[in-house]
């Protein structure tokens, strides 16, 4: 019976993996932090009465609460993150390094004593880290220069924190373990289903849009083949052809572009709901 831990299940992503996870059978062992409870519970109630799940609340800098959070798991799904062009976001590393540090915290890394003796530390759970395909260029090949200069331009804050990240992550690779999930835009709609790709050279039908349910369910996917995709870029792309862009995108898209080459605009933009 595998045990997952989610790190953001309050998030879109995070709830759709909760939803898949508990309908799997065999029964899966589910640790999910949230930084509200309560919050959690609401989207969830279900959750209160379910012996699978733990329930982990606090701070994400809270090393021994996240280390408890990830002890004894198979794989955690890393799906913090923001939709937003936040200029100075840097959630993405603070979550790498608050994960490196708990890792570490729990014995997962070979210390000099081990390495004297010739004795390993306990093996690595596998961090799949939920980026996007716009930080990766092998996955964003084929997109029209004007396409990619406006989706990097309206969410470059948030490309730089993801991309920062990763690098930090892989500073760690002699004894960690990690899949890069990266898909492109996501909507809140009914699971239609979902493909695995290493390249955006690899032409598959779909929509440009992918559900957050296919993205849990290619996130899940990874989980479930953990050799095939260690240190990989994984693209998750729909297999149907109509699934709706999410109405939000072009507002995204504006505020984005006016937060990069104006970031002091952005707390005007947030006090008028524009983000």
């Amino acid at each position: 019976m595998p045990t997952y831990a989610i790190i953001g299940a309050t998030g879109a992503t995070g709830s759709a993996l909760l939803t898949l996870l508990l309908d799997k059978t065999p029964k899966t062992t589910i640790h999910a932090y949230a930084r509200s409870k309560p919050k959690l519970l609401a989207q969830q109630p279900s959750l209160a009465f379910n012996s699978s799940v733990r329930i982990f609340d606090g701070s994400l800098t809270d090393i021994p609460l996240i280390a408890s959070c990830i002890s004894g798991v198979d794989a955690i799904f890393v799906v913090v993150g923001v939709n937003e062009n936040v200029p100075g976001v840097r959630i993405a590393q603070d979550t790498a390094h608050t994960l490196v540090a708990a890792l570490c915290y729990n014995g997962h890394t070979r210390s000099t004593g081990s390495e004297a003796n010739g004795s390993d530390a306990t093996p690595s759970p596998r961090l799949i880290f939920l980026s996007s395909s716009s930080v990766n260029p092998d996955m964003f090949v084929d997109a029209p220069q004007f396409v990619r200069w406006l989706l990097t331009t309206a969410f470059k804050h948030t490309y730089a924190d993801l991309a920062l990240a990763e690098s930090y992550l892989r500073l760690h690779r002699s004894w960690l373990h990690a899949t890069f999930i990266q898909p492109g835009g996501l909507v809140d709609e009914k699971q239609k289903g979902h493909d695995l790709r290493l390249s955006g050279r690899e032409k598959k039908p779909g929509s440009t849009f992918l559900s957050y349910l296919d993205l849990a369910a290619g996130m899940i996917e990874v989980a479930e083949s953990p050799d095939k995709y260690d240190w990989a870029g994984v693209g998750v792309i729909p297999t149907s052809a109509d699934v709706p862009m999410d109405p939000r995108v072009p507002l995204r898209l504006v505020t984005g572009v006016t937060c990069t080459y104006a970031p002091w605009t952005y707390p005007l933009l947030r006090w008028l709901g524009a983000v």
